[in-house]
């Protein structure tokens, strides 16, 4: 053990680390965190109006009229359909603020860059083309990858062409604002034509445009192979393998996976918004919802197994002061206070309960035993039970229950096994402190 943990030390956590201190994962990171208080209002929206209730529907429609729901789509429309768009602004603030940018021109140049080198234009059914108008798919689902390349891309430019000789200097006497906006003229210019050039270019290949280059060679095989149990139960095992060496795993993982969990997220909500089944198994709420519920490594499993069998004082007042926090599924207080982090004990099924459940949620969506995710987008501290439903209804309530048994489970013997040594660790400092005391109280 102590050999397999110094070759880890040694070779993966440096990867690690530069993983989660880089600056253009991180401003990704950071971007998305920052956008989800309004995916959660366009999610709220589309529970009301898809609330997994038989004869819910029927009794909105007799209750509002017909054009009800659709009309609780315009709030969908104006948040979690532009989330590129959302993304742009966010991650382009985040990364201008690690470089000590300018964050209003590179929010700006940002969301201009993609503007440009999006087509302003529409095919119908009939075979016409609609102008001056931009494509929904283009700042949804279909664009959230194009839109993090051309902002990271843009913000990088921005810094390259960021030279006091591209720079216009006005007196100290001109206002703030229009000096800013000044000095950031040329920069910006430079970016502008640079874009403009690179659409001219993608209009005489066979892709025609840069998005649909982008989601053919790019986003569609990277959604398809993060739309796999394979993928998915590697994602989970570094999330854990990193957070037993102290590392923030979700993190340093979901700086790469995250914008493929959204992307597929989105593709299940627009089909729920058109009527249609989900298409896709793994989303961003496969995992929230179905595998950490507690936290990371499901450890509301092992904080009840500590509540109901622990017999050392140490794991039992940990579990009373981690309940509150686990109930939001936040864990920190169990990963370093039992503690999980480098305790090789806890390890193993720490790391094994989030890709065994894994298996079991993605075989039960795709057997069609339980209802693929709806794109609903609920806050990651959302209870369990309560998550389940609003994501599948009882089906998903009964599914979290299933998956809290299968970890208690797994997680019971090794809780016992540390529990009982923290047993003999406390009764030997009673004995201690006893002979120690004797003395004392004899004299």
């Amino acid at each position: 053990m102590n050999k397999f943990t110094a070759f880890i030390e040694r070779r993966l956590l440096p990867l690690a680390m530069r993983i989660e201190g880089n600056d253009y994962l991180s401003a990704i990171k950071d971007g998305f965190i920052r956008i989800m208080p309004f995916l959660i209002i366009g999610s709220f929206f589309l529970l009301v109006a898809n609330i997994p209730v038989p004869g819910y529907s029927e009794f909105v429609i007799r209750l509002f009229g017909e054009k009800f729901i659709s009309r609780l789509n315009y709030i969908l429309d104006a948040t979690y359909s532009i989330m590129a768009l959302l993304v742009i602004v966010s991650t382009s603030i985040s990364l201008a603020k690690r470089w000590q940018l300018n964050e209003i021109s590179c929010a700006l140049i940002s969301l201009v860059s993609f503007l440009l080198i999006t087509p302003y234009k529409l095919p119908l059914n009939s075979g016409t083309v609609v102008s001056d108008v931009i494509p929904v798919f283009a700042m949804g689902a279909q664009g959230l990858f194009l839109s993090l390349m051309v902002t990271l891309a843009s913000v990088r430019l921005y810094r390259l062409f960021n030279h006091p000789r591209l720079m216009i200097k006005m007196p100290d006497s001109v206002p703030p604002a229009v000096s800013n906006s000044f000095s950031s003229l040329i920069p910006s210019f430079l970016i502008v034509l640079l874009f403009w050039l690179l659409r001219l270019l993608f209009e005489i290949t066979n892709f025609n445009t840069v998005q649909e280059m982008i989601f053919t060679v790019l986003q569609a095989p990277m959604m398809k192979l993060g739309n796999s149990l394979f993928s998915q139960m590697i994602a989970e095992f570094f999330i854990s393998f990193f957070w037993f060496f102290g590392l923030h795993g979700d993190s340093i993982v979901t700086a790469v996976m995250g914008p493929i969990w959204r992307s597929l997220t989105l593709e299940n909500l627009q089909a729920t918004k058109n009527g249609l089944p989900p298409i896709n198994i793994i989303t961003q709420q496969f995992r929230d919802v179905f595998l950490i519920c507690g936290g990371t490594g499901f450890t509301l499993a092992m904080l009840l197994v500590m509540l109901l069998k622990a017999k050392s004082k140490r794991m039992r007042e940990i579990a009373k002061l981690a309940t509150p926090a686990a109930m939001f599924n936040i864990n920190e207080p169990i990963i370093f206070g039992v503690p999980i982090a480098l305790n090789p004990v806890m390890m193993i099924p720490f790391v094994i309960v989030p890709v065994v459940l894994c298996i079991i949620t993605y075989s039960a969506m795709s057997s069609g035993v339980l209802p693929l995710t709806s794109g609903l987008e609920v806050p990651w501290t959302t209870p369990i039970l309560i998550s389940g439903f609003l994501i599948c209804g009882w089906k998903g309530m009964l599914l979290q229950l299933i998956n809290l048994i299968v970890a208690m489970t797994i997680y019971y013997p090794f809780v016992m096994t540390l529990d009982k040594q923290y047993l003999r660790d406390e009764t030997e400092q009673q004995r201690d402190f006893i002979k120690t005391v004797s003395p004392v109280a004899e004299s």
